[in-house]
């Protein structure tokens, strides 16, 4: 099945007035059709002191009408829509990566292994990143990996499985997920958990109080202060 491509006519000049505006910043998947068009949706990675700045810069881009709302806040993800030109663009912005407070991957590895971007106007992250994150998100939130993704991320992982461990994921659980995959054995609810535990206790190991009050942070954002939280930092 082939991807849906959208091309809003001003989405190049948006990316161009973007970088001009704010800087080299990363786009996280679906960067294959970028700068003139998309699908299903447009994901960034911003860090976080950076965030009302690029709020700015995307409500005030020379020559182009363009606003952004805020519709599902999360620690670590601001869900928006870019509205460019009368046109509604999904546009998520991540500034950190979790699982209910605990970080899976380290944001700072992510900008510095990122690359430019053969348009010159935005970053694209390391294929090792890319697949880790995209592996770790469904596993510690839906306990499988995606039916629709699985084949890509064999191939992509086959290129890059050296480069993914970390101090959680181990290279056993890398060559168990990827043998899973082979025998399409996608619901994985065993390693899901084994991924929890050792994410817990990495989070741990680098800073207890910071875990515990990141977990705070996520409680206080999903159950609390919700879309608020976001729109108090970007305004």
């Amino acid at each position: 099945m082939k991807d849906t491509i959208i091309r809003p006519p001003k989405l190049e000049l948006f990316f161009s007035r973007l970088n001009e505006k704010f800087g080299k910043y990363v786009v996280l998947r679906g960067y294959d059709y970028l700068p003139v068009g998309y699908s299903n949706d447009i994901d960034v990675y911003v860090p976080k002191q950076d965030l009302a700045r690029f709020f700015d810069c995307l409500r005030n881009l020379d020559g182009l009408e363009t606003s952004i709302s805020i519709l599902i806040s999360r620690l670590g993800l601001i869900k928006c829509e870019l509205l460019l030109e009368g046109e509604v663009i999904p546009f998520d912005i991540l500034y950190g990566f979790y699982y209910f407070g605990l970080e899976y991957q380290d944001c700072e590895q992510l900008t510095q292994n990122s690359m430019i971007h053969d348009s010159k106007l935005f970053s694209t992250p390391d294929l090792s990143d890319e697949v880790r994150i995209s592996l770790l998100k469904e596993l510690l939130h839906n306990k499988r990996i995606r039916s629709d993704k699985a084949s890509y991320l064999l191939k992509m992982m086959g290129k890059c499985s050296s480069k993914l461990p970390t101090a959680f994921l181990d290279e056993s659980t890398v060559q168990i997920l990827n043998d899973s995959i082979i025998a399409e054995n996608l619901y994985l609810p065993k390693i899901s958990l084994h991924l929890k535990k050792e994410l817990l206790n990495y989070n741990f190991s680098k800073g207890f109080f910071k875990t515990i009050q990141n977990i705070a942070v996520f409680a206080g954002v999903k159950f609390i202060f919700k879309n608020d939280y976001h729109s108090r930092i970007v305004g």
